[in-house]
């Protein structure tokens, strides 16, 4: 009998310690927590101070918001660096912020492992209430000292999304906030300079990431937001898209919003609950109508080289690709808005909404140049709208406000297109201006504005006031030159630009007989394009990008891929070849380096587009970058890169697969799904149901997991027979059977 409380005495010591997991490191100090917040409680209260660094070593479940005070007081430190040391989650269900930077400067939350780039810590907010986030940076933790700001902070190679239902619950989630005294688009924070949202994964939010600076006489100063993934990349709208905007930014100065990639805002009357303009981002303002007039204090944004494609609202509000929308006492607004993709966007608005590619008001001296607009469908298809679109689609549309002159408006591609189950007003305006606007230094010209042969397409409008029908409208060019006084777009053209269209591997690229080509104006202040190439000084191509003439061996047109629950389906297609060997496909996992998994032969030379696929299957959860290396019959290669990495990502349920191959000498591979978190058993029985040998009892984090099984790993061996494999796992087991022929 003592030696049985003796042992259960050991097991409840055990278990006790085993639910106590010290997930987080902190040093200097060499403190271990269970979670985050118990890591922050200890920097906050000065048992740690100096430049620390948190190593997450395990998952965390944090059951309250970790919050880091400003340095000061008790606390003493002079940075902090928050990293996982492998792929790690840091998850909670509050009805609040995950992670809170209250007034906090110089804290770095860094999802890669060692000198990797690859995103490898997972910040989930499982709460479906309002208000929610994933990381909250507040200007501070109260009135007496919410000037202190939060400052120089990075947000960098996370993983962020909520779970807020979004064809369910029209609740305002954030995976990043930077705000005031409450989490809210509205709430203003002063002092938050200097912060870095860089190369994140965001997504199934109501917000992607929301900045609000702290009023007109506080603006945050130099607060970048660049290389983002926002939304769902795979190509649906589902349930990890975002809801409302993107990125919204407002009450800033000298901020960067740029090389962006945002996918799937908002949906159809069928995948959202409510209406809602939805915007891909928002400067200065969220939403967008007619003739808009509102507008708040902001000066020099760069809003550069950013892909934004498919903004839906099917429930008759508006949707815009890029809405910028300040003002500024003084000298000029200086924003820039340049070599930016937008693509479907499309909204069945009703009076006053409209579907814009890129909206702007208010704003003095600002420049629009180099995008690339397409705009084009069905504005109000049946079972995907809740009502006929009474407002058309327009590609640049400039408000009313007043101060709202010299805007430069030079080498932009605009391709809109639409059609309309019911209107018979005009669905497709390329440009839309006030009556009378005053271009003063500004200018519009070498623009393209073309609506192929819609009948109800026009090149441009003259708006008074917020009305629609349009004051005045233009279906010829040589009709909108004469719009303004002194004229406008002399050498403009409208001609077909001759997009790539999906699947592509740049959007909007214009292909070899595109007229976009040497039709542009050289701009002082733009000297690159979306893809870092030089302008030409002589005459630049109009849009996001410069066309290229030198021809490469094999022309790649387009390199796309696709998930099968965690198989990776990989497309690409040539324009042309030649001397075309074939292309190895090569596969980087985190923290590891390239290797080659596969060959697909070429088509030698061939001036028609050839298809290409492989399939690279049964991979674990995690994230992958994928490259093509192309080799001629010479021994010459050529890399070609897949833009963004591909996420696989968590099983919906349970399963353990047959192994493969079966029967097996000596060795087999077993996969099996995770759902949650957990400890898993992996046993082989023999027909007796002795057990012989255990591949596998330990805890493992949800995903899809392949085991490799040798018979030589069994004590003894294992000889010629049948056999059976039984998972245990939570509330689920499952056994099969196996076949070993020797």
């Amino acid at each position: 009998m003592k030696k049985f409380y003796l042992f259960l005495l050991l097991f409840l010591v055990v278990f006790a310690s085993n639910s106590q997991a010290q997930n987080v490191i902190v040093n200097p100090g060499a403190g271990s927590y269970p979670t985050l917040k118990d890591a922050f409680d200890a920097i906050n209260a000065g048992t740690h101070t100096g430049a620390i660094t948190i190593d997450i070593v395990g998952n965390t479940m944090e059951t309250a918001t970790a919050i880091l005070n400003a340095s000061g007081g008790t606390s003493n430190y002079t940075s902090v660096v928050i990293k996982p040391n492998s792929s790690r989650v840091i998850q909670g269900t509050i009805a609040g912020a995950i992670i809170k930077l209250a007034g906090a400067d110089n804290v770095t939350i860094d999802g890669r492992v060692g000198t990797s780039d690859f995103n490898n810590l997972y910040i989930t907010n499982l709460s479906t209430a309002t208000a929610s986030a994933c990381i909250w940076l507040s200007h501070g933790s109260g009135a007496s000292n919410d000037s202190l700001g939060a400052k120089n902070n990075v947000i960098r190679n996370c993983i962020l999304r909520t779970l807020v239902e979004l064809n369910l619950s029209t609740n305002n989630s954030f995976c990043i906030i930077s705000s005031g005294l409450s989490i809210s688009s509205s709430s203003q924070a002063r002092n938050n300079d200097s912060n870095t949202i860089i190369k994140n994964y965001i997504s199934h939010a109501r917000y992607g990431i929301c900045v609000v600076g702290g009023g007109a006489t506080n603006l945050n100063d130099n607060n970048r937001i660049d290389f983002n993934t926002i939304g769902d990349s795979l190509g649906t709208y589902v349930t990890t898209k975002i809801g409302r905007v993107g990125i919204f930014v407002t009450f800033q100065n000298n901020c960067s919003v740029s090389k962006n990639k945002l996918h799937y805002i908002g949906g159809s009357f069928t995948r959202t609950t409510a209406g809602a303009d939805r915007v891909g981002i928002g400067i200065g303002a969220e939403s967008w109508s007619i003739g808009n007039s509102t507008t708040t204090t902001g000066t020099n944004y760069t809003v550069n080289g950013n892909v934004i494609n498919g903004v839906r609202e099917g429930r008759t509000f508006s949707a815009i690709g890029i809405l910028c929308a300040t003002t500024a006492s003084g000298p000029p607004t200086g924003n820039i808005i340049t070599n930016n993709v937008i693509y479907d966007v499309m909204s069945n608005a009703t009076s006053p909404d409209i579907t814009v590619g890129i909206a702007h008001s208010g704003n003095r001296g600002d420049l629009i140049a180099y995008n690339s607009i397409y705009i084009a469908g069905d504005l109000d298809p049946t079972g995907e709208s809740s009502a006929p679109a009474s407002r058309p689609a327009v590609g640049i549309e400039v408000g009313n406000t007043t101060g709202d002159t010299a805007l430069t408006i030079k080498n932009n591609s605009i391709y809109v297109d639409c059609t309309s189950d019911t209107m018979t007003l005009p669905t497709s305006y390329a440009i839309v201006m006030p009556n009378g606007y005053g271009w003063g230094t500004g200018g519009e010209d070498n623009n393209n504005y073309y609506f192929a042969s819609n009948p109800l397409g026009m090149i441009g409008a003259l708006r008074s006031g917020t009305g629609y029908p349009f004051s005045s409208t233009f279906n010829t060019l040589a009709g909108w030159q004469t719009a303004f006084t002194p004229a406008q777009d002399v050498n403009s053209i409208s001609s077909d630009p001759l997009y790539s269209l999906p699947p592509t591997l740049h959007l909007l690229m214009p292909q070899f007989a595109s007229p976009l080509k040497t039709a542009g104006i050289p701009l002082a202040s733009v000297t690159n394009d979306i893809l870092y190439e030089l302008r030409s000084a002589f005459q630049p191509t109009i849009g996001a990008y410069e066309y290229d003439s030198i021809t490469l061996p094999v022309e790649l047109s387009a390199f796309s891929a696709s998930v099968n629950n965690h198989d990776v389906i990989l497309s690409w297609t040539t324009a042309s070849e030649l001397n075309n060997s074939g292309f190895d496909i090569e596969r980087k996992a985190a923290n590891s380096s390239w290797i080659k998994i596969g060959n697909v032969p070429g088509n030698g030379t061939t001036t028609i587009p050839s298809y290409y696929s492989f399939t690279d299957k049964s991979l674990s959860t995690g994230r992958y970058n994928y490259r093509l290396k192309q080799i001629d019959f010479n021994g010459h290669f050529e890399y070609f890169n897949l833009s963004n990495d591909i996420v696989i990502g968590i099983p919906s349920k349970y399963n353990l697969s047959q192994n493969y191959p079966n029967p097996f000498n000596p060795s087999t591979k077993i996969n099996f799904d995770l759902p949650f978190d957990g400890n898993v058993s992996l046993k082989i029985f023999d027909i007796s149901g002795r057990e012989v040998a255990t591949i596998l009892n330990e805890f493992k984090p949800a995903g899809y997991y392949s085991i490799d099984f040798n018979t030589s790993s069994a004590a003894g061996g294992l000889s010629s027979g049948a056999y059976f494999y039984k998972i245990t796992t939570g509330n689920f087991t499952d056994t099969k059977k196996m076949m070993i022929i020797k």
